[in-house]
């Protein structure tokens, strides 16, 4: 069945009638949907309902039936107001709309952000290195650049080969005031809390200081470790 190739019930319909753009991120191997599971995902749609009105049981009561269809430009939501439950016809709140893909970006940008947490850091081996602690006990290598962060996490593999596939989340991505181009995984986030910073302005200002602060550091220990010269004693008069 072709519902065996997608990754979520919000992107699977028996009829198979979906957007030229959204077929063109489905494959066979569910793993590789990345645009569709990490970023149009149900926990993102969750948040923009709950910011659109909808009380907890609302969205309980509709999120499964949600059919989130993924165009070039814009995402189009559908959530029925009549579902079938233990053979009943129930009333519940519906919707039917279509959404920029800045609003799936911004509160993707957002949980990413509220999920960081800079006490799960340590530092790495060198200045530009840092160790994030998983929920499940494992341990990520986030690497500091000028530019960007990266992180050896698989959200952070699959958010970027998400934006990757989609052009037009990247623009908004690049365009956002505080990612700027930055992936938004929660480790990458935490690094920036660690340092101080909230944009990535303010990110490649503190890697600057730290990077400085690094060479002063290796300057310092390369002086202090020069060894002695030796006295010639031929030139010593006794």
């Amino acid at each position: 069945m072709p519902a065996q190739k997608f990754s979520a019930k919000a992107h699977t319909r028996s009829n198979y009638t979906y957007s030229t753009f959204h077929k063109s991120l489905l494959h066979e191997n569910n793993s590789e949907d990345y645009a569709l599971r990490h970023i149009y995902s149900l926990e993102n749609t969750k948040a923009l309902l709950q910011a659109w009105g909808w009380t907890t049981e609302q969205i309980k009561d509709g999120i499964d039936y949600a059919t989130i269809d993924v165009y070039r430009n814009f995402v189009y939501l559908h959530i029925p107001n009549k579902i079938t439950k233990r053979g009943e016809i129930i009333k519940i709140r519906g919707i039917s709309r279509f959404i920029s893909k800045a609003d799936f970006v911004e509160v993707l940008i957002s949980r990413s952000w509220q999920k960081a947490d800079p006490y799960k850091l340590q530092p790495g081996d060198n200045w530009d290195d840092l160790i994030a602690r998983g929920n499940t006990g494992d341990f990520y290598e986030i690497k500091l650049y000028k530019h960007e962060v990266e992180c050896t996490c698989h959200a952070y593999s699959g958010l970027e080969k998400a934006f990757a596939q989609d052009p037009v989340a990247t623009k908004y991505l690049m365009l956002h005031y505080q990612a700027q181009g930055q992936i938004p995984d929660k480790h990458i986030f935490a690094a920036w809390q660690y340092l101080g910073a909230t944009t990535l302005q303010q990110y490649e200002y503190c890697w600057l200081e730290r990077a400085e602060a690094a060479m002063r550091e290796q300057k310092k220990y390369s002086w202090q470790s020069d060894p002695e010269p030796e006295r010639d004693t031929e030139l010593i008069d006794w």
